[in-house]
C-alpha cells in the first residue's frame, strides 16, 4: 500500500516541479563573501559587517561613535501599542557607502543590494540599499546606540517611517550585505 501512495503522489510532484520551470525570472541572492569573526565571538556591542562588501569589518562601539551621529524621532506600532522614541546613532549610509560594497556591473548597480540585520536571538530584517542611499529614498536608517537618551547595551537597527517596528532589530549583532541577481 505505501508504494501505491507514492505512485499517486508522483504526478502531483511532477506538476509542482514543472510549474516552477516557467519563463518567469528566478531571483536568488549571490553568495556572500568570507565573513569576519563569528557573531557569537564578538565582544558585547560589536556588530559584524559581512557579505557582499569590499572588505568585511567589525563595528566596535568606538568605531560606531566615530561616525557622524544623527538623532531621529521614530513612532511605530508594536503589537497593539504605539511607541514613540528618539534614537541616536550612525546612519547606515555612512557605515555602508557605495565604496564599501563589492563592485557590481550594470545600470544603478547598487539598487540590487540589501542589508540584512540580525539580532543575538536570530531575529532578522531586511532593508533595501535604495531605501537609505542618499541618491534615492535617503531614509535615515540608523545603527542606534542611544534610545531616549539612554545608551543601549547593543546597537539597534532603526528604520524610521515604518508603520510597524518589525524592521527595528534590537540587540544587533550582524549586518549582512546581499546582492540580488537575476
Amino acid at each position: 500500500m505505501p508504494r501505491l501512495r507514492w505512485f499517486l503522489l508522483l504526478p502531483v510532484l511532477l506538476c509542482a516541479l514543472l510549474a516552477g520551470c516557467g519563463s518567469a525570472p528566478v531571483v536568488t541572492a549571490v553568495a556572500p563573501v568570507a565573513q569576519t569573526a563569528s557573531p557569537q565571538a564578538l565582544a558585547p556591542g560589536d556588530v559584524a559587517v559581512t557579505g557582499d562588501v569590499a572588505t568585511p569589518f567589525t563595528l566596535t562601539p568606538a568605531k560606531l561613535a566615530s561616525y557622524p551621529q544623527k538623532t531621529v524621532p521614530a513612532t511605530f506600532r508594536s503589537g497593539t501599542a504605539l511607541e514613540a522614541h528618539t534614537f541616536r546613532g550612525a546612519l547606515l549610509s555612512d557605515i555602508l557607502p557605495t565604496s564599501a560594497l563589492a563592485p557590481a556591473p550594470g545600470k544603478n548597480p547598487f539598487l540590487s543590494f540589501a542589508v540584512l540585520g540580525r539580532a543575538t536571538d536570530g531575529y532578522q530584517a531586511l532593508v533595501a540599499y535604495g531605501e537609505f542611499a542618499p541618491d534615492f529614498a535617503n531614509t535615515q536608517v540608523l545603527v542606534a546606540t542611544v534610545q531616549d537618551g539612554k545608551p543601549l547595551a547593543r546597537p539597534r537597527l532603526v528604520v524610521p517611517g515604518d508603520g510597524r517596528g518589525g524592521r527595528y532589530v534590537t540587540d544587533l549583532v550582524e549586518l549582512t550585505v546581499v546582492r540580488v541577481a537575476p
